[in-house]
């Protein structure tokens, strides 16, 4: 794929994901603020912000000359990556349970990017994934009572 076709996509995909982020903050309108700073007025800021840099972007890459080929090293790993976690919000949407999904989601994706696989380094990627998902626990329920 060309330098100027990729970021033409990746530019339309930040614009939609922008207007899709400035549709939601629209919503977040309070009427006790009566024009003052309410809860959606930095996600419109934000939001705006993007479609114009997106926009400045956009007119950069129309003035580029030159047109070199993009080469994406290990697409494989990357489409799994993003499978990954197109699967994990999935689940999370139907099945409601977070902190056993992050467990599952943190050790399969060090054990999809893990070189050699080891029965050592197994153990250590379970350890590591139980004690990771331990701190969201620990940061999002104890610290800041975010409950999922």
């Amino acid at each position: 794929m060309s330098y100027k076709k990729a970021s033409y996509f990746a530019l339309a995909f930040l614009v939609l994901l922008a207007a899709g982020y400035l549709w939601t903050a629209s919503g977040l309108r309070d009427p006790r603020t009566r024009g003052s700073i309410g809860p959606g007025y930095f996600p419109f800021i934000l939001s705006v912000l993007l479609i114009f840099l997106c926009g400045l972007s956009f007119v950069q890459t129309l003035r580029r000359p030159e047109d070199e080929t993009l080469t994406v090293p290990n697409l494989g790993y990357v489409l799994a990556g993003i499978g990954a976690i197109a699967a994990f919000i999935t689940l999370w949407a139907f099945l409601s349970v977070f902190y056993p999904l992050v467990y599952i989601f943190v050790a399969g994706l060090m054990l999809l990017f893990q070189p050699n696989f080891e029965l050592r380094r197994l153990a250590i990627i379970l350890v590591t994934s139980l004690v990771l998902t331990f701190m969201i626990y620990g940061l999002f329920e104890l610290v800041m009572g975010v409950r999922f």
